[in-house]
């Protein structure tokens, strides 16, 4: 069954495009006739590019694809160690793009794509032109060194590259026909003396007429920044609605919290419901405690273990050749080996009697308070011990990443005409083993929380700092590996060139084919392999987890038509058409047509107008579909548990699966389809020739999407928002996702993915650049281009929250501006650059309390009433909303550059973040890392650095 009935407008569109490619076998033999100097023609062929956002060869630049390009002089005047750190500041990345800034939830080395604020799922990676999986992307693997430009398209273009390009595609040209030879070094460190880094590389080319090779060898490490040691991180930090600012943490402290039921003789005798165990006691007698007070015994995880900047180490190979079989056949191959090892680290092991399944029984030799500690009902005050087991130290968690991409192929021309062709095969491969460091085996210790005399080893979980006690937990520490592995390979052929000629220019086609298979499998630890009767491990909740394997495949056909309507005609100088399609057979999900229209407009020879409407759709990932169940912690906001209430959101126990086991096994009975929409982009460029240097560029863009895939964070709180439908009786379709003890708490969110809701997201880029007239002092260049997002809406159900405007905890940041401004000077061997970068006001938490998002916490109120003793009221009581709203950020970054040219050197030096500006404090309430919003602000200060290039 087809996922989309094709509509009146894609037949027509694949009408034109058959009948172009149907006039190839007829036309092309005249078109060759017409033409009596060939000679000029093959030199026409040698010109054309292909331009990101189409498959058709041509000679123009600016097309109807609004493309931002990075040429390689800028990539070295950045000082960026990787394509990462460059490619995230542009205006357009917006939302939660992953970086090695990102500690809880990231340590994996890996920078992605986040075009429009759409997520690393909606945003495709190109080498050369060829697909690179979401699974695959990460940009930090590509080196520097060999890269020649970037071509950012932010535009909708599943019509040419398929699937995922849904907010657009980044692009890395490689380098070609380099010849010599250059070394280099790069060494950069902060104003607090930590996160250094250290880089070389190495690079070697040949070119003859005949071809060209180059081979490069590039290796990076970067030193870890600890949360300890900045101001704005070093606490972890909660606001409430009283205002006040909380230097707090976690209730799961190394001293313990005890919650006592009503009634308890020692709950009486102090007046409180919780309690901890005096530093120095034994914590054997009820005489050593005391009342828990959160404002003094809260654990402070963000100083203990957690990390502002994560440590990674590259090591990468590259190599690039093209060669020349005969005048117009030639093979060309593209090969990358990159292996990241990387880390991430936080706080240790907590344990909850309620999360972690535990039972400490009534008579347990250690317990002095003669009742049971399990799982709590509701009110949080049941029988429940929270403790922290600092003894094991800091749970990390190592990765070693491989990455292996290759292409290789041919490419040639048909004799002296303008067609060219090509065929090439892809692979790409990620392996990565991840090992999980100072966590138990709590099946180890069953026998010890049980015992009830001396004669059986009893554990003293009252006291951690107890000699038997640290023995009896060292002896159960866990230490466990996974191991992935996905592979993606596609093969692919195509056709391009002039079909025949109108009065205004050669109408010019496209066509080709593709099949593409990926498979994912990964290999889990059986300390933490999930039984598939409670879903519980032998180890902490957080990491049980379970094999994933599976994989499809993909067949696909495209056709692109370009036709010149006019051509220097009153008003005209020129008018071109660009008609497209792509038609994509999933094994697994049916098929899907994706057409794109798009009008070229010069009316006069310096000002293109450009317009875009294409279909856009994106097909599930082998995780979303084949994926086992594992253990996640989404925070949510249950409206059946009252404490929530009281602290905006709840943490729960999830657990992640792909849709066919839950299928199988949770009784969701979905089919999981690829998401689909449609993608307008409106714009003009206007390069005057009366100033000389200087381009004036604006597009507005407006992306819509039906049939969400909800995945990944988020999922718990959009299913218990479809299953109560904002009430507490559970009517919606979801419900059976949810399970709950008999006390009433979640014990687990089954998140599978499934399809729901729509997205809408539109706004503005703007751009200019001018190069000034040669001085006397030296040449000027200034760039400056912003993004403004006008609106980005999600819809489900009879909820619609927008988030423009806005940081959210699960989609990110969407600061209504972003802007990246540049000067760049150069005299002779010197040069110098000065970059600004913008990111403007945004709120955190909303005013209104139907958003239904995860900022609910954002002062504890924000998503419910304020009674008049200031707690978190009851429904009827006066509503507080009080969103927290912050300023924009300004970094500078400046960079100067001398070329001692006897030695064909050059030296950098530079600093980034000259204001040391500190990132905005959103709060633990609001945040996973570091108070803040790691994946958008400059998390590290003031940062130094130089490098040096030996050419050869």
């Amino acid at each position: 069954m087809k996922l989309n009935e094709i509509n009146k407008l894609s037949s027509s569109v694949r009408l034109a495009l058959t009948m172009g490619a149907v006039a190839t076998a007829g036309i092309a033999t005249t078109a060759q006739a017409q033409n009596a100097d060939t000679g000029d023609k093959k030199s026409q062929n040698l010109e054309t590019i292909v331009v990101t956002g189409s498959n058709i060869r041509r000679v123009d630049m600016e097309t109807a694809n609004p493309v931002l390009t990075i040429d390689h002089a800028a990539i070295e005047k950045s000082g960026k160690l990787t394509l990462g750190d460059l490619v995230q500041q542009l205006p357009s990345i917006a939302g939660n793009a992953t970086n090695p800034n990102v500690n809880n939830g990231g340590g994996t080395g890996a920078s992605t794509i986040s075009l429009r604020g759409l997520g690393s799922n909606r945003s495709l990676l190109l080498i050369n032109g060829h697909r690179i999986p979401t699974q695959l992307q990460d940009l930090n693997i590509i080196p520097t060194s060999a890269v020649e430009r970037i071509e950012v398209l932010s535009d909708g273009s599943s019509a040419v590259y398929g699937s995922d390009a849904v907010a657009g595609v980044v692009n890395i040209i490689t380098r070609t026909n380099y010849q010599g030879a250059e070394v280099g070094a790069d060494y950069g460190i902060t104003d607090h003396d930590d996160g250094s880094r250290r880089a070389y590389h190495a690079m070697f080319g040949q070119s003859t007429d005949k071809g060209s090779i180059i081979l490069g060898i590039n290796y990076n490490k970067s030193d870890p920044v600890s949360a300890a040691n900045r101001a704005y991180s070093h606490d972890a930090l909660y606001k409430y609605s009283t205002g006040y600012v909380v230097h707090g943490g976690s209730s799961r402290t190394p001293n313990g919290r005890i919650n006592l039921p009503t009634g308890n003789p020692l709950r009486t005798a102090l007046g409180c419901s919780s309690v901890t165990r005096l530093p120095g006691t034994q914590g054997t007698s009820t005489s050593d405690y005391r009342c828990y007070k959160s404002s003094i015994d809260a654990f402070n995880f963000q100083a203990v273990g957690n990390y502002d900047q994560t440590p990674s180490e590259r090591t990468g190979l590259f190599a690039l050749g093209n060669y020349k079989l005969t005048d117009n056949v030639e093979a060309f191959m593209e090969v990358f080996h990159n292996k990241t090892v990387s880390a991430q680290q936080i706080a240790p092991v907590p344990l909850d009697t309620g999360t972690d399944g535990m039972v400490i029984p009534t008579n347990q030799y250690y317990n002095p308070f003669g009742i049971e500690f399990s799982v709590p009902a509701f009110n949080a005050t049941g029988n429940e011990l929270r403790t922290r087991l600092s003894s094991l130290g800091n749970r990390q968690t190592h990765f070693s990443t491989t990455h292996d991409l290759a292409t290789i192929g041919l490419k040639g021309s048909f004799a002296d005409t303008t067609w060219t062709w090509f065929g090439d095969f892809t692979y790409g491969k990620l392996t990565q083993l991840r090992s999980n460091a100072n966590y138990i085996n709590y099946s180890k210790l069953a026998s010890n929380f049980n015992c009830t005399s001396l004669a059986c080893d009893p554990i003293n979980i009252f006291n951690i700092y107890d000699p038997n006690t640290i023995a009896l937990l060292n002896s159960a520490k866990l230490t466990t590996s996974s191991h992935l592995n996905y592979q993606y390979k596609q093969a692919q052929a195509g056709v391009s060139g002039s079909v025949f000629s109108l009065p205004a220019g050669d109408v010019q086609v496209a066509g080709g084919v593709s099949y593409s298979k990926q498979y994912i499998n990964n290999v889990v630890d059986s300390a933490v392999l999930i039984n598939p009767t409670d879903l519980t491990c032998s180890g902490p909740q957080s990491i049980c987890s379970s094999p994933t394997q599976g994989g499809y495949n993909v067949k696909e056909a495209y056709a692109e038509l370009l036709v010149p309507i006019l051509k220097d005609a009153p008003f005209v100088h020129s008018l071109n058409l660009d008609l497209g399609d792509r038609y994509s057979k999933y094994n697994l999900f049916g098929s899907t047509s994706n057409w794109k229209i798009a009008l070229e407009y010069k009316p006069i020879e310096d000002l293109l107008v450009r317009a875009t409407v294409s279909k856009v759709f994106r097909a599930p990932t082998v995780t979303n579909l084949y994926g086992g169940p594992s253990s996640d912690s989404p925070t949510a906001v249950d409206p059946l548990n009252p404490n929530c209430a009281s602290t905006g959101t709840c943490q729960v126990s999830g657990i992640v699966v792909g849709s066919q086991y839950a299928n199988q096994n949770f009784g969701t009975n979905s089919q999981l389809l690829p998401e689909n929409g449609k993608s307008y982009d409106y714009g003009f460029v206007y390069d005057p020739s009366w100033l000389p240097g200087l381009s004036i560029n604006a597009d507005y863009y407006r992306i819509v999407l039906n049939n969400l895939i909800v995945a990944g964070t988020g999922t718990a709180q959009t299913i218990l928002n479809k299953c109560y439908q904002g009430g507490t009786t559970p009517v919606g379709p979801t419900c059976s996702l949810v399970t709950r003890t008999a006390g009433g708490l979640i014990r687990f969110i089954y998140e599978a993915p499934f399809n729901s809701g729509t997205l809408e997201t539109k706004g503005v880029d703007i751009g200019a650049a001018y190069r000034l007239p040669e001085t006397s002092f030296g040449n000027f260049r200034v760039e400056a281009k912003a993004t403004y997002i006008q609106s980005y809406n999600i819809t489900q159900g009879d909820i619609t929250t927008g988030y423009a405007g806005h940081f959210d905890k699960t989609y990110g940041n969407f600061a209504r501006w972003r802007g990246l401004t540049s000067l760049d000077w150069n005299w002779g061997s010197f040069s110098a650059s000065w970059q600004m970068r913008y990111i403007g006001r945004i709120a955190v938490g909303f005013a209104t309390p139907n958003f239904g998002g995860s900022s609910a916490t954002v002062d504890g109120c924000t998503n419910g009433p304020l009674s008049a003793d200031g707690s978190c009221g009851k429904t009827g009581d006066a509503y507080i909303g009080s969103p927290f709203k912050y300023g924009s950020m300004l970094y500078h970054n400046i960079s100067f550059g001398y070329n001692i040219e006897p030695l064909n050197t050059m030296v950098q030096v530079g600093i980034d973040n000259v204001g040391d500006k500190q990132p905005p404090i959103f709060y633990q309430n609001n945040v996973i890392n570091a108070n803040t919003d790691t994946s958008t602000y400059d998390t590290i200060g003031r940062y130094f650095w130089g490098k040096i290039t030996v050419k050869f």
